[in-house]
């Protein structure tokens, strides 16, 4: 009898000790992968098992009981988040999992550039993977949605870093942006918008001129106030960077022949505010647009510092251009 119940403990004892074995193999021997990293998309809605499927087909893994069992366990399958996940050599499955539950998924940084316009935003959302960006910027349909009245997205993307899952659809993100971007105007916005007789639009059209003329924060409400008293004059705005727009890239230069171009943008041919704005405006921009200086200056001219000298009237405008000429600024 004695010797039976030995050889059940032992035999109990081989049995606990490959079943643990199984479970550990199972949850913690490292996954390898046909490479050293493997990239893997787990679908909204996916169940834990499906999850672990998918695991499994990346990586041969076979033992995916354990792993199951152990997941359910700790409440995995609840927490599971849809996404793009990179997986390295040598990774456990229970860590993995625990990618799966923490939504630790594939991310890219995007960066708009106050001042930059769609021309250049575009590269930088299609090389981070928003699929179809490109083709949702002029779409008469996405400016409804989102109650954009103009032509394009253009003026209305947030200067800022954004972290943007893989795989984030383009519409989600375009959205996100916009809506931040409003979220961010000044309180008094609306109130002064409607004080000035302009429009959302408008304000930020305006905004997006004063970011293409300004390097000076101190000069911004200066420049706005300039252009303020142009508009109230029936004056053309006479913008440089205006004339270029939707022809070739800011960073490509103003030409006298470019002045002299036809466009709906041009303000050397157009009175008034044009279509929309040339670029993304930075906060301090939007914020000028609707607080302009209380000066009465209808003319600036660059100095070689990057600051600008204001003037009244158009001699004393002509004067400075001959000085600062002489200095070398053009």
């Amino acid at each position: 009898m004695r010797l039976f119940i030995k050889r059940v403990v032992v035999s109990s004892a081989v049995v606990l000790s490959v079943l643990i074995t199984y479970i550990a193999a199972g949850i913690f021997m490292p996954l390898r992968f046909n490479g050293e990293t493997a990239e893997i998309y787990i679908p909204r809605g996916a169940t834990l098992r499906q999850a672990i499927n998918i695991l499994s087909q990346a990586c041969g893994m076979r033992n995916l009981t354990a792993l199951y069992l152990v997941g359910r366990m700790q409440g995995i399958g609840r927490r599971l988040k849809p996404g793009y996940y990179l997986l390295h050599d040598a990774i456990g499955p229970l860590e993995v999992l625990q990618k799966f539950s923490d939504g630790d998924t594939i991310k890219t940084k995007v960066t708009v550039i106050p001042g930059h316009s769609l021309r250049e935003i575009r590269p930088a959302m299609t090389a981070a993977g928003i699929v179809d960006f490109d083709g949702k910027c002029n779409d008469p349909a996405v400016m409804v949605q989102l109650k954009i009245d103009g032509p394009s997205l253009e003026g209305y993307l947030l200067p800022e870093t954004y972290i943007i899952e893989k795989g984030t659809p383009a519409m989600e993100v375009i959205a996100m942006m916009v809506r931040l971007l409003r979220a961010r105007y000044p309180q008094d916005f609306a109130v002064r918008a409607k004080d000035l007789g302009m429009s959302e639009h408008q304000v930020l059209t305006l905004a997006s001129i004063i970011e293409k003329e300004a390097q000076l924060d101190t000069e911004r409400p200066i420049i706005s106030a300039v252009y303020h008293n142009r508009l109230r004059l029936g004056m053309p705005l006479q913008a440089d960077p205006t004339a270029i727009y939707g022809l070739k890239g800011f960073g490509e230069g103003v030409r006298a022949t470019d002045l002299r171009l036809d466009t709906p943008y041009n303000t050397y041919k157009i009175v008034g505010l044009p279509p929309g704005p040339i670029a993304s405006p930075s906060l301090a921009s939007i914020r000028a647009a609707i607080h302009p200086s209380g000066v009465p200056y209808l003319y600036f001219v660059a100095k070689k510092d990057g600051s600008h000298h204001f003037s009244t009237t158009y001699r004393e405008h002509l004067n400075a251009i001959q000085r600062y000429k002489r200095q070398g600024v053009h």
